[in-house]
């Protein structure tokens, strides 16, 4: 047979003389594939063709993206989707599944070549085939519960039917992304193989075959598929145990996780071709959802902030510098080195030194425990890292990040001592949260190379970072320092430089009322509550020591001083420092703390400061004196460009502070309730509570010409 070569926009059928055909899928003018309404429709013609060509005796679906199979369905068509109607969204998941059932229906080996991201409609795709084998760069899961919704086009019901129940639960209830390693291990992939043997091999393994993949089951595993599995009984039992697990981790808020339990155990026991109908039906409904659109609205949130503001061509960082090894300074250490770069830590004091290095093996060490990281590479990445007292190993560093003593003094000082100390140009980065970036580079050489890059605590767990571009913060300088903190997985929010920035901005008059209602008699454990209801992760009070009292009452002083009487620091916040607590790294604060770092009730010495009598009020009240002021602050932070977008508002509270993101966000939320609403509960409670809740003028005029944050779509 000769050699036939079919070629489409965006993929190509190759069927070689040997009777394998090919079909490689590389999406023009992006960087990763996506299955969009085109590229299906395209695959579905190849598809077609080597159905109808008899001679063919296999078939590979491979990738040419260097890393990346398919990175998933098209996110913009399913936001699209989400504007239209239910039966849009159904036929949308009937049409991919139609399509795929092509490729499980084929007599012939059907391979997917796996290299790199494999993420949702392209590992549904791979379910599709016969066999499927990666390189050992892939990545492969079904995240669409992370954007409220089910996968659709197949997951659902092939991978419970591929690796059991409880693994299927699992990973498609968390939205897990395995390495090809552990993916083998589940048998999800047959092999894995170097990048550069991928197409061969199956090309291979599409001509002859390949014996089943040998799933090797520990012995509760087998247990658990024949006293659970096999039977309605205990497929109840199973739905039970999900059920309880996933009401602990959501509150019943992501209806997704509790439709995607039922789907996979009800389906689990129909005939496959009811099962596709069935998820079908809940794909629709999920993703025409309230809350999948917040969720899709988020995604692109993120997406937007990845976005440098110029291409960096050649310049980039290698070499990063740390100024203080306290917490911070240790934990942004450790992220930096996890991601590749040399890193160098300075403190004043080698028994500060020495502290920092412990903190930083600790946090290594923990993820060997957890076996994300193997000891051998936790010792090589330890061993290159440089922890020392002198200036002198700093003199070519590329990103310096101090995080040294909440003093603007001291942090001119090593800003000075640097640049003497320094060879060549290096992007100056603070890690203040409160401080300003401006006044910082007043006295610097180069003030242009000078942002702020601000980390939260845990770094090792908080996703989020402010970038804060001062006035004189050139693009370069600003693109570096976002692509730093991209390298680190993090989420970033672009800043003005502003009293508190964004996060802190919007939380310290949050914290700040929450301490009035508690100076009131409001009990303290009422207000946590009351938050936790509304989705936060925490409540404010459990917040303040989490952070530190110490370092609450800084910002609240610093943010009293910039932005006025609203933010005067109350009088409980007063006798907290009098009495010297710190919170939860202090063992006392609000509450007392086990020796696992648990609240163990609340302190009676904090409880001794509060003279009011105890009184109740409702949760609803407590929600609104907390949420509206946070609303009324980031409404101020829009009207004076402190960030560029509502959008990018929404995206540094989700990240920042854990606003529910099934809300979307802040602001999304004052959609949802009605601006006009919000402004009118404002007012009343200025009129009964004070000044410092009366709305600003951004959110009068948006509830005065009934407009929204968002495109009202």
């Amino acid at each position: 047979m000769n050699t036939e070569v079919t070629v489409e926009k965006n993929m190509q059928l190759n069927i070689l003389e040997s009777g394998i055909a090919c079909i490689n899928i590389d999406l023009r003018g992006s960087k990763v594939n996506t299955l969009g309404e085109t590229t299906m429709k395209e695959l579905n013609e190849l598809i077609d063709k080597v159905i109808a060509n008899r001679e063919i005796k296999g078939l590979v679906i491979s990738s040419g993206k260097e890393d990346s199979f398919i990175a998933g369905a098209d996110v913009k068509e399913i936001q699209a989707i989400q504007e239209k109607t239910l039966s849009e969204a159904l036929q949308a998941s009937k049409l991919g599944k139609e399509i795929f059932q092509k490729i499980a229906d084929m007599p012939i080996n059907t391979v997917a070549a796996i290299n790199g991201i494999c993420l949702g409609g392209g590992t549904e795709l791979a379910f599709a085939c016969k066999h499927r084998i990666a390189s050992k760069n892939a990545k492969i899961g079904l995240p669409e519960i992370k954007l409220g919704f089910v996968p659709g086009w197949g997951g659902c019901v092939r991978l419970p039917r591929l690796l059991g129940v409880a693994t299927a639960l699992d990973l498609i209830l968390t939205g897990k992304v395995l390495s090809a390693d552990k993916a083998k291990k589940l048998a999800l992939i047959l092999e894995v193989v170097e990048s550069k043997d991928l197409l061969a091999r199956a090309m291979k393994i599409a001509r002859e075959g390949a014996p089943a993949a040998s799933k090797v089951q520990t012995l509760q595993a087998k247990v658990q598929e024949l006293l659970l599995e096999s039977n309605s009984l205990g497929l109840s039992i199973m739905r039970d145990i999900a059920y309880k697990g996933m009401m602990a981790q959501t509150k019943g808020k992501y209806p997704a996780a509790k439709e995607a339990i039922d789907l996979i155990i009800r389906g689990f026991q129909l005939p496959e071709k009811e099962a596709f109908e069935l998820e079908s039906n809940a794909f629709a409904k999920l993703a025409m959802s309230e809350v999948s659109r917040n969720l899709v609205g988020i995604f692109f949130a993120q997406t937007e902030s990845k976005k440098l503001p110029l291409e960096l061509k050649d310049k980039k960082i290698s070499t990063v510098a740390v100024l203080g090894a306290g917490v911070m300074g240790a934990g942004i250490a450790q992220a930096a080195a996890k991601a590749g770069y040399k890193v160098i830590v300075k403190d004043v004091k080698q028994e500060f030194v020495d502290k920092g290095k412990e903190t930083v093996r600790k946090l290594f060490a923990g993820l060997v425990l957890k076996h994300r990281l193997k000891q051998e590479e936790m010792d090589k990445i330890m061993s290159s890292m440089i922890f020392t007292t002198d200036y002198a190993p700093l003199a070519d560093v590329d990103l310096v990040i101090e995080a040294v003593i909440e003093d603007l003094d001291a942090k001119r000082k090593v800003l000075a001592e640097l640049e003497n100390a320094a060879k060549k140009n290096f992007v100056f980065g603070s890690n203040t949260s409160s401080l300003s970036i401006d006044k910082m580079a007043e006295s610097a050489k180069r003030p242009e190379s000078v942002v702020g890059i601000h980390f939260f605590n845990p770094v090792h767990k908080m996703p989020l970072v402010e970038i804060v571009k001062g006035a004189k913060t050139d693009e370069e300088s600003l693109a570096l320092a976002m692509s730093f903190a991209l390298a680190l997985d993090k989420t970033t929010v672009v800043t003005a430089d502003s009293p508190g920035f964004v996060v802190n901005r919007i939380l310290a008059p949050y914290m700040r009322e929450a301490a009035v209602l508690a100076e009131s008699g409001v009990p303290v454990e009422e207000i946590d509550r009351a938050m936790k209801s509304f989705g936060m992760p925490m409540g404010p009070m459990a917040l303040l020591d989490e952070v530190g009292l110490d370092i609450a009452g800084k910002v609240v002083h610093v943010m009293y001083e910039a932005l006025g009487e609203r933010l005067a620091e109350p009088a409980l916040m007063k006798e907290i420092q009098r009495l010297k607590l710190l919170g939860k790294k202090g063992g006392k604060g609000i509450y007392l703390y086990n020796e696992k770092g648990r609240p163990d009730g609340v302190n009676p010495e904090f409880q001794a400061c509060i003279k009011a009598e105890t009184r109740k009020i409702q949760k609803s009240q407590i929600q609104d004196r907390l949420v509206l002021l946070m609303l009324n602050e980031a409404v101020r932070c829009l009207e004076e460009s402190v960030v560029t977008s509502a959008a990018q508002l929404d995206l540094a509270l989700i990240f920042g502070i854990g606003f529910p993101p099934y809300e979307g966000g802040i602001l999304r939320y004052a959609d949802k309730q009605g601006i006009r609403l919000l402004c009118d509960k404002l007012e009343l409670l200025a009129q009964i509570e004070g000044s410092r809740y009366e709305p600003c003028e951004l959110l009068r005029t948006k509830a005065r010409n009934r407009e929204k944050f968002y495109d009202s779509k």
